[in-house]
């Protein structure tokens, strides 16, 4: 069996900021939970969640039959920056934190430099992921990386949920590690701090009302959800905010990547403006570009934004949007002016 020291020293030197291991074993507490869930009906979009597909994500030997060992990894992206770029007469609606810059592929970059040495001293087999297709936070729990929060993220002792997460899929057998004994105890502060209470019970997440999974969604936003959006283009991290342990972490003095850096914010009028393919080639190599995301939902998103934040300069854009092709967008536009 692999000395599983060497290989988490090998790993600080490649920058990882903390690497556990567990078995490939399956998740099936998690597939338990995700399935109750579908049974809620708290996915916005309950088709991806079949039975099948659950199991799927939740066995990684449906996708690697050879697979015998998880090597979970997270990275930091907590940074001391300035969050708002609006200026007069330029409102900004606010990118979540996660996704200022592409840490997903920093760490999927780092973790293939620790999978080569993988190769090279041990002859393993490997397939390296960051927000892949599997249940990346079971594996961490499991792992020792962290417990979930009442929010349903994992919180890493140090760098508390600020973190994201990734692995080393392998077929040779490495001494696991243990789960952590923590948890969040008797606080529910990310729970109060919801403002559409999304948070329905600890760890589980009606994603209809939370504006985290809203962002990407293409529907029409219910009123009492547009009245608390506040400035958020993309993403929501107010649970996290709120949540103490994220208040100790000391912020990196500089990006830990420089991937797809696309800030803290971005102008909402400027959105506006542009096409599918403008922001895409603007926006490159970040989540907000990704192949999933709905530019007609970041458009919708942006007029919110302007329902809360735009003044004068903003009325002539919102206006012209209440009569456009897309439904959505449409009433998106009207609610804005209303609130203007």
């Amino acid at each position: 069996m692999i000395n599983a020291q060497k290989l988490k020293c090998h790993a600080r030197e490649t920058g990882i900021d903390e690497l556990r291991i567990t078995t490939a074993q399956a998740f099936s507490d998690a597939r338990e939970r995700i399935n109750e869930q579908v049974d809620e009906h708290l996915f916005l979009n309950p088709e991806r969640w079949s039975r099948t597909s659950n199991r799927n994500f939740c066995d990684i030997h449906y996708q690697r039959s050879d697979a015998r060992t998880i090597i979970t990894a997270c990275l930091c992206y907590y940074t001391d920056e300035p969050r708002d770029g609006s200026r007069p007469g330029d409102p900004h609606g606010m990118i979540a934190r996660y996704t200022w810059r592409n840490h997903y592929r920093e760490l999927r970059n780092r973790l293939r430099k620790l999978a080569r040495f993988l190769k090279k001293e041990y002859r393993a087999m490997f397939r390296v992921y960051s927000n892949g297709p599997l249940t990346e936070k079971a594996a961490a729990q499991r792992s020792g990386i962290g417990y979930y929060g009442k929010h349903s993220i994992i919180v890493h002792p140090r760098f508390g949920s600020w973190i994201v997460l990734g692995e080393i899929i392998t077929d040779i057998e490495i001494e696991p590690d243990q789960a952590l004994p923590d948890d969040c105890g008797t606080c529910h502060l990310c729970m109060d701090a919801c403002p559409t209470r999304a948070i329905i019970r600890p760890y589980i997440i009606d994603r209809r009302r939370c504006i985290q999974a809203l962002a990407n969604w293409p529907g029409e936003i219910p009123e009492d959800i547009m009245a608390v959006w506040g400035k958020r283009l993309y993403g929501c991290s107010i649970c996290q905010d709120a949540c103490p342990v994220n208040k100790t972490v000391k912020p990196f003095d500089r990006p830990r990547t420089e991937i797809g850096n696309v800030g803290p914010s971005l102008s909402l009028l400027d959105i506006l403006r542009i096409d599918d393919k403008t922001y895409r080639t603007a926006y490159a190599d970040n989540q907000i570009t990704a192949a999933w995301i709905n530019f007609p939902a970041i458009k919708r998103n942006a007029l919110i934004c302007l329902g809360h934040t735009g003044g004068p300069s903003a009325l002539g854009m919102v206006r012209e949007f209440t009569g456009h092709d897309d439904s959505i967008i449409a009433a998106a536009a009207r609610w804005a002016l209303n609130r203007l």
